[in-house]
């Protein structure tokens, strides 16, 4: 039977994404790997991987009416820092739905993996899709968010009708703004959408950060709640999950109650640097389910090489040196 494609969307020349998209290709060779991207990182699409335009899938009714009503909704101390600003990131997380509706339609694509760009997938998909069979799909960020296997493209089209529906209600609006009063650092995102979808919908859902059969998809490697810390730090400051290598492919972690390692199946690097993506892709391989075995297990360093921390110095003395030159000047 023909495997089910995995999709990633981005904008912009993230440097990560090489690895990314790498790590997918290796660890399922055989399955249609899709890549939406724009002209600023195709170059970084990896052979094996399937690149399309972003902007030919920016198309169709839906897509146009939620446009027309589309306001950004933040609180005042809301930032995020990403290319285009606030606005246009909270525009893209909504719009990118939308876009991927049209690539299913344009592919005649029913079911499909999809997560996050900066996450590395350390395990074969086939292996794990029987065990969601029956839900309309799964779920990341704690249980927020529509990621992983989604099983028809009609969960796509309904999120995607709900969201402008979400936009046309007045006191849904103000109370998101009411929200955002008290927590103003946030904003109402495809997330805080998703959650009313689906309990409006009554879709069945499960949480992938969630261990079954002793295996689990990482939420995100920085989020240590719940799980042993590594005894060593990103770049010396940042804590991640304790991640043991298996030689044999894939990595798993340790939960904080003592309970059996669990087998990562995806590692999400958001906020993390490159060299960490970098230092796992080894270990991203089509590996099955196989159980805990100590003899096959290396605990993974997250010091920053030496190499790696000279260049990054250097690059910001060299910026620090540019800053006060522009500062003198004036």
């Amino acid at each position: 039977m023909k495997s089910i494609p995995l999709i990633f969307v981005h904008y912009g020349p993230s440097s990560y994404l090489r690895t990314v998209l790498s790590a997918a290709r290796c660890s399922n060779p055989g399955r249609e790997i899709c890549f939406l991207g724009d002209e600023t990182n195709r170059r970084l699409v990896p052979p094996g991987v399937k690149f399309f335009r972003l902007d030919d899938f920016r198309t169709g009714n839906l897509l146009e009416e939620f446009q027309s009503i589309f306001v950004p909704i933040a609180g005042r101390t809301h930032h995020f820092n990403k290319s285009g600003g606030v606005e246009t990131w909270l525009r893209f997380v909504f719009e990118r739905w939308f876009v991927i509706l049209e690539f299913l339609r344009a592919r005649a694509i029913e079911s499909f993996w999809i997560f996050d760009s900066d996450t590395m997938i350390a395990g074969d998909l086939t292996e794990r899709e029987s065990r969601f069979a029956g839900l309309d799909a799964t779920e990341q960020c704690g249980g927020c968010c529509l990621n992983g296997y989604i099983s028809s493209v009609a969960v796509v089209e309904g999120y995607c009708r709900k969201m402008v529906d979400l936009y046309r209600r007045p006191e849904y609006l103000d109370a998101q703004w009411s929200r955002l009063k008290i927590h103003c650092g946030l904003a109402f995102n495809e997330m805080d959408a998703w959650q009313t979808h689906r309990d409006e919908g009554g879709l069945r859902t499960v949480a992938l950060g969630t261990s079954r059969d002793q295996e689990a998809f990482d939420d995100a490697l920085a989020i240590t709640s719940g799980w042993q810390v590594a005894t060593t730090k990103v770049r010396a400051r940042i804590p991640v999950k304790r991640l043991f290598q298996d030689l044999r492919g894939g990595f798993f972690a340790f939960p904080a109650d003592g309970s059996d390692p669990a087998r990562l199946v995806t590692l999400n690097l958001s906020w993390l640097p490159d060299y960490v993506y970098r230092k796992l892709l080894p270990g991203c391989q089509p590996v099955a389910n196989l159980p805990y075995d100590g003899a096959y297990m290396r605990e993974v360093d997250f010091s920053e090489p030496l190499g790696v921390r000279l260049s990054r110095r250097t690059k910001e003395m060299a910026w620090a040196a540019r800053s006060f030159m522009r500062r003198s000047s004036r």
